[in-house]
């Protein structure tokens, strides 16, 4: 101790502020030589100590767009390297090199090579998310165990006649709120697509995950019509407002744990606690209500276990009880028990999340490509005349789905030029070859899905929007396996993508049979944000009722 204050008492603010410059000096020299002595150097920026490419802190930046210009510059060969916030990333733009991502099942040898979307390294455990649902869960076993019971719930909707008439039910109501806000004299009205179809897939998912509307297509009309502000409007608003902040900065929660109160990202670390905390209170209250009613059902003389709901809220509340109706299989011991509500609420909030904002913003994306090809539009409506023939009233069929084969062609092509998502990553936690370079562990891919669905070597004039691409059959015969990707791929494939064209095919047929569409300004860009979802913030659409275009 005598020692220690020696030093103290004799040191000088000089001395202090020659060793604070010595620690940075050496911290810099050893940052890049590490970063130059670093195993197989790629192109790509050069890094800023510390914080990697400043590019990442910048407010409201478009990380997609930044993306493609980086896949001009640096990708040529198919992969480049990035530092972000101090943890190196590796950039895929080829197709075939991202096999090792997409593997089954079946592959025993790889598929867990690659399983997991990040190292864990960042804040995910302060936002609750690194254990629960499916989507970023670290923890292979509850993984496991999610990903079956939700598969298992989202797979009996993908084949079900009702399906189709929720949607037809869903997309009747949205229409004829359209109307009624058309002034009479009026041919036409204004709506902001991206609203509504945010509004629509809430609504959509609600009953899919719990049997019960979120009713916020009704509240957004409502309070478009100037009618009386109730709270249960606003909370339905509230919660799919909360969906989309969450998915405009959500890169927040992978930053490394030692920068969450750097100044620059503090501020947005802590709006995204509140959004998350907002989002998970509402889901435990409805996980709470289904408890009680289910407990109501099952302590009654009569109880059988088909009065249960048939959706993914009930199949989790009575999961590993007696009145499981589907146990699950292989799932390890210690997930034998009934879910806990935070777990529950963690599926649960995967499925409104992906529910509502990435089926929202492709839908966007495809009218706003097919107003601006009138060439598209015309094959679209001669396919609808030859499905439907004049009939502009008759609910879409599942029957009628499979007939649609240009519809889902424009769907396809839009996500290949425009994906929703465009950044897909893979963590290698163990040593593997990856893009022609053996790899130690603990590296983090990324595929960068617009790069490999833009890229010439696999689809002739790749900027050009050509819905023919996945109609016709020499076409799709050239394709290369990978060259195309929408829902991901591998055990990490979009568990709803059924589901998801389903409901756009139904959209998009049902709405051109009845209405033209135009943007009110043609030379407008689309409105996105992108974070690690491209987010349309508006498209403002003008709607003309068929009977009015004669």
């Amino acid at each position: 101790m005598n020692f220690l204050y020696t030093i103290l008492i004799n040191t000088k603010p000089s001395d202090i502020f020659q060793i604070t410059f010595l620690t940075i000096c050496f911290y810099i020299l050893h940052f890049y030589y590490l970063h130059f002595t670093r195993t197989n150097p790629l192109p790509g920026p050069m890094p800023i100590p510390l914080i990697g490419t400043f590019e990442i802190f910048r407010a409201h930046i478009d990380i997609d767009a930044w993306f493609y210009k980086l896949t001009q510059k640096y990708g040529q060969n198919g992969v480049f390297e990035l530092n972000l916030i101090g943890n190196r990333q590796i950039v895929i733009t080829r197709a075939e090199y991202v096999n090792k991502f997409m593997t089954p099942a079946s592959d025993q040898e790889n598929h867990m090579k690659h399983l997991m979307r990040t190292a864990n390294n960042g804040l995910l455990d302060l936002f609750d998310l690194d254990c629960k649902g499916v989507g970023l869960n670290h923890n292979y076993n509850f993984w496991k165990f999610n990903r079956q019971i939700f598969y298992q719930a989202i797979k009996t909707a993908c084949y079900a006649e009702e399906t189709c008439k929720l949607i037809n039910n869903l997309y009747e109501e949205m229409i004829n709120y359209w109307i009624n806000l058309k002034k009479s004299n009026d041919d036409s009205v204004v709506v902001d697509a991206a609203a509504w179809m945010r509004r629509f897939t809430n609504d959509f998912i609600s009953v899919v995950a719990t049997s019960e509307r979120t009713f916020a297509i009704k509240h957004y009309y409502q309070i478009l019509n100037n009618e009386k502000i109730t709270q249960e409007i606003l909370d339905s608003e509230d919660f799919v407002e909360c969906i989309s902040n969450f998915f405009e900065d959500n890169q927040m929660i992978f930053i490394p744990k030692v920068l969450r109160k750097f100044p620059l990202i503090r501020g947005r670390v802590h709006k995204m606690m509140d959004t998350c905390d907002y989002l998970y209170k509402r889901l435990v209250q409805r996980i709470r209500r289904r408890r009680k009613e289910v407990e109501k059902l099952v302590n009654a003389s009569n109880f059988d276990t088909s009065q249960l709901k048939n959706d993914l809220l009930t199949s989790m509340v009575v999961a590993n009880t007696p009145y499981e109706t589907t146990p699950q299989k292989n799932v390890d011991p210690s997930l034998l028990r009934p879910m806990t509500d935070d777990e529950i609420r963690g599926i649960m909030f995967d499925a409104f999340a992906a529910g509502t904002d990435t089926t929202a913003n492709t839908f966007c994306f495809v009218l706003y490509y097919i107003t601006h090809h009138p060439e598209v539009k015309k094959k679209l409506l001669e396919e609808l005349r030859t499905v439907f023939k004049d009939d502009l009233t008759r609910p879409v069929t599942m029957d009628d789905l499979n007939k649609l084969r240009y519809c889902e062609a424009i769907i396809n092509e839009t996500s290949r030029i425009r994906p929703t998502v465009s950044m897909v990553s893979r963590y290698g936690n163990q040593a593997d070859e990856v893009a022609g370079y053996k790899w130690p562990a603990d590296i983090l891919f990324i595929m960068y899905v617009r790069g490999i669905n833009n890229n010439s070597l696999y689809w002739k004039d790749p900027e050009k929007f050509n819905p023919d691409r996945f109609y016709d059959p020499q076409e799709i015969e050239k394709q290369h396996k990978f060259g195309f990707t929408m829902f991901g791929g591998g055990l990490r494939m979009c568990l709803g993508r059924n589901l998801a064209m389903i409901e756009m095919k139904i959209l998009l047929a049902s709405l051109y049979r009845k209405f033209d569409v135009e943007l009110v300004d043609m030379k407008a860009p689309l409105n996105i944000r992108t974070s690690t979802v491209t987010i349309c913030k508006n498209l403002d659409v003008r709607i003309i009722p068929k009977a009015e275009l004669c």
